[in-house]
């Protein structure tokens, strides 16, 4: 068993992140978390010498965060585009175990992969909860379903009918994946595509959903284009990915969507990144957006504060992987949250762990300080709260009580 005495707790438990000044005391057993509690309430374990004691000091001490839009697959180089399409499936899984890694000591005990190349991820999740590998937990769609030649083909799967999607679905669930990902437009990254294309109809895209809320899976999307914003609000789809409200004059954000949204509760996630933070001609994705770029950063700014203003949940995530996105800099991601689409600190901190993990399906599981929880726990010098930027560099990391390499 592990004691974690914490004079400055963030436990982010009933909606709310604040800071529990009062010396606390976390008692850890068999990687969950046992109680939490005023610290004078476990004299008996101390006295009796059978815990090991975790003084966390002066740090912070807050669940391990959750980045809920990556792609260990890639590899977050200035041309990612080079590895997709010319590794083999060994190099995808090493490339894939170094960047889980770097997620982890970064302070991120919880990933979503929003689509791989190839299934060999389901294979890196499978170790890591096994305990044979140190890595955060993963949560996998696998392969995400696109058309022939459409964004992100390169990982491998292609359908286009309404009957090869739902064989899709099917297939994917069959080989164990936790969600399925529907790329609902096309990208920005992959050439030949565009995000204004709407790359599956009405009629396939409720069909999708249908057949994975069969078979208990959630279901997102990404979506830029205005009509796939829409059709994927009327489909059923659990999340959004990215949500541009995209038409060829600019964006064009509907207050009535965002208002389905919220009474659906369908949450977003607009996975801001470095492609958000960099000049255009180091951020666009390939050299023709770069024109276009600087514009489309600035209305991904606008129209998702408008969706947060509307009560739309917004879970945080990086989409590390895509060109020059690090696998260890969530921290920019969270504190562009707050500077530029003005979410308060402490609903960017809610967007990267409870609430995150209520969107997923996993709030039982993770996303706060919290008796019955795991205990993946992160401390860090300052108050993120005061500023966000202080989440960059972690003091300690534990996932499931044991404490990460840094």
């Amino acid at each position: 068993m592990k004691l974690i005495i914490a004079r400055h707790l963030i436990p982010c438990t009933g909606g709310r992140a604040q800071v529990t000044e009062t010396e606390t005391g976390i008692l850890i057993e068999n990687g969950l978390i046992r109680r939490v509690d005023r610290l004078d309430a476990f004299e008996e374990e101390r006295r009796g010498g059978k815990v090991e004691i975790i003084d966390a000091g002066d740090n912070y001490v807050l669940p391990g965060l959750i980045d809920a839009h990556l792609h260990l697959s890639f590899s977050s180089s200035a041309q990612p585009l080079d590895q997709l399409y010319g590794d083999d499936e060994a190099t995808v899984l090493l490339r894939m175990v170094r960047a889980a890694q770097m997620e982890l000591r970064s302070g991120v005990t919880t990933v979503r992969d929003s689509g791989s190349k190839g299934m060999s991820i389901l294979q890196l999740r499978d170790f890591i909860r096994r305990g044979e590998l140190e890595g955060p937990d993963i949560l996998a769609a696998g392969m995400p379903l696109t058309i022939t030649g459409g964004h992100c083909n390169f990982c491998g799967l292609e359908c286009d009918s309404r009957e090869e999607a739902v064989k899709a679905v099917r297939l994917l669930c069959k080989q164990g994946v936790d969600y399925i990902k529907v790329m609902v437009s096309g990208g920005n990254m992959t050439p030949g595509s565009d995000s204004l294309i709407d790359q599956y109809d009405l009629d396939t895209l409720k069909a999708i959903v249908y057949e994975a809320h069969q078979r208990g899976k959630k279901v997102s999307g990404h979506v830029h284009s205005v009509i796939g914003v829409e059709n994927a609000v009327e489909a059923g789809f659990d999340t959004l990915e990215h949500c541009s409200f995209k038409t060829p004059e600019g964006a064009d954000y509907r207050e009535e969507l965002a208002a389905k949204m919220r009474e659906k509760h369908i949450a977003v996630n607009p996975a801001m990144g470095k492609a958000y933070v960099l000049p255009p001609e180091e951020a666009a994705p390939l050299p023709d957006k770069v024109a276009m770029w600087g514009a489309f950063q600035k209305s991904r700014f606008d129209t998702t504060e408008a969706m947060y203003r509307a009560g739309v949940e917004i879970i945080a995530g990086t989409d590390a992987g895509c060109k020059n996105t690090k696998f260890d800099e969530f921290y920019l991601t969270l504190n562009l949250l707050h500077e530029k689409v003005h979410m308060t600190k402490e609903d960017v901190l809610l967007s990267a762990t409870a609430r995150a993990a209520g969107v997923l399906g996993i709030g039982h599981l993770v996303g706060a300080v919290e008796a019955g929880r795991q205990a993946d726990i992160l401390f860090v010098k300052g108050n993120p709260l005061d500023n966000l930027l202080n989440l960059k560099q972690p003091e300690m990391v534990l996932k499931r009580g044991e404490r990460v390499r840094l």
